[in-house]
């Protein structure tokens, strides 16, 4: 299997999915360089930064077409795969050196602000670390938590970081505070992709990520004990950042432009200083728009696994699902096999039930085409009965930065045929010649 992201990117340069630039660019031109890149779909590596020694690799996830060539599958069995593997746990291993440990610098002799971390969106209040991913131990139990966390820079050694109040990582925070001790956290740069994709799993708090990220590789994940902190990271990771969130140290933060496309009004979020940086020699650095497609699909493919996971567990015969619908995983599109008439209700309730987060839920039938908004919109307008095709969940849980309400209620439409009525419904397709023969 893939070994790392260096493997993972020469896996995607093979297939045809990575474009190299190898022109010199300035730090400043590279968000609107990305979004250009955005729109071929392939991954990219910018080997040549201006005034910074290292490259920035972007785009990991710009296409399902991706995960389907590393699990060697067609793009439509990738969820089914990506399911079944997030149950099948494999420990890590640990290993005593590993690449990552190949500089090692202590505070002092590193400074965060000299690898090139970008302003993602225009009215951003600073450079960010957006592909990091944060591990953290709960301090109780030892249990090892990876999560996504965005982190201004705001010195050498110094950032800010954004903790959900949902997030495993508040929790471990609030029983470090009750300690009265520091939490310590890595920051890991440069991971292994399944690593992210684990990381994005969002599994019971008991359950350690890392042991997901073996399973989506096949085999365990090889970790380094961390020089300064007690925690154990990828071994073949690009950077590992180790340092502190100091209890009840916050600062404002922000804007920062998030994943709905809007902006994070300025708030007050925690501190984290970083005492040890360990790299490898030459290492790449990788950044993430939040909203982007490479942010959407890392982020969607864990929730369309458990989708359809539980869909499936409770015999509905799922087709198809696309929670990307809109840009963002808060709007799920599932295609169904429909075996009685008041069947898609219930799969409503339960798509709902299985992602806290997801706000609007279409079911279609298996002849619609989930990944065409036009397709959907169709089955709507032909197909939907408003009258008793909406389910309207008022006063549920749903995405948390929300002081306006607008994510409290969930949608779920029923755009399916009515039970045994296919005759009435059948598409119109073009006719082949045998079906012209004989006709006048």
């Amino acid at each position: 299997m893939i070994k790392d992201v260096r493997e993972y990117l020469d896996h995607l340069n093979k297939q045809g999915y990575l474009d190299v630039v190898e022109d010199r660019v300035k730090l400043s031109h590279i968000p609107q360089l990305l979004a250009e890149q955005e729109k071929t779909g392939n991954a990219v590596i910018f080997k040549n930064i201006e005034g910074y020694d290292y490259p920035i690799f972007n785009n990991l996830f710009g296409k399902r077409a991706f995960l389907a060539s590393v699990f060697e599958c067609p793009i439509e069995n990738v969820v089914d795969i990506f399911g079944e593997r997030m149950e099948q746990r494999i420990k890590p291993v640990m290993v005593d050196n590993a690449p990552v440990h190949e500089v090692v610098l202590n505070k002092g002799d590193f400074d965060i602000r000299k690898f090139p971390f970008i302003v993602h969106s225009a009215h951003d209040v600073g450079r960010y670390i957006t592909g990091g991913m944060v591990i953290a131990k709960d301090p109780e139990t030892g249990v090892r938590n990876c999560s996504f966390n965005r982190m201004q820079l705001k010195g050498p050694d110094k950032t800010g970081l954004r903790m959900s109040p949902t997030q495993d990582l508040e929790s471990y925070y609030r029983k470090a505070v009750a300690m009265k001790k520091p939490l310590e956290i890595a920051v890991v740069i440069g991971s292994h992709p399944m690593c992210l994709l684990a990381a994005a799993c969002g599994p019971a708090r008991d359950v350690d990520e890392l042991e997901i990220a073996g399973a989506l590789c096949g085999e365990p994940i090889p970790l380094v004990k961390c020089k300064t902190i007690d925690m154990e990271v990828p071994a073949y990771a690009e950077v590992v950042i180790e340092g502190k969130i100091m209890p009840g140290e916050m600062e404002d933060e922000g804007p920062f432009g998030d994943f709905q496309e809007y902006y994070i009004e300025t708030m007050k979020n925690h501190i984290v200083h970083f005492q040890c940086l360990t790299m490898r020699k030459n290492p790449m650095i990788q950044v993430i728009r939040a909203g982007s497609t490479d942010d959407i699909t890392l982020l969607g493919s864990p929730r369309e696994a458990q989708i359809k996971k539980c869909l499936t567990a409770n015999n509905v015969d799922v087709r198809a699902i696309n929670i990307m619908v809109c840009k963002n995983y808060l709007t799920c599109a599932i295609a169904i096999h429909k075996q009685y008439e008041f069947e898609v209700k219930n799969a409503l309730m339960m798509a709902f039930g299985s992602f806290k987060f997801l706000k609007n839920c279409i079911i279609v039938d298996e002849d619609v085409n989930v990944f065409d908004p036009a397709d959907l919109f169709w089955a709507m307008a032909t197909r939907m009965r408003p009258a008793e095709g909406l389910l309207v969940v008022p006063n549920a849980m749903g995405f948390g930065r929300d002081k306006y309400g607008i994510h409290t209620t969930k949608l779920g439409i029923d755009a399916t045929a009515p039970f045994n009525e296919w005759q009435e419904f059948t598409r119109v397709t073009v006719p082949a010649p045998e079906d012209c023969e004989g006709k006048e």
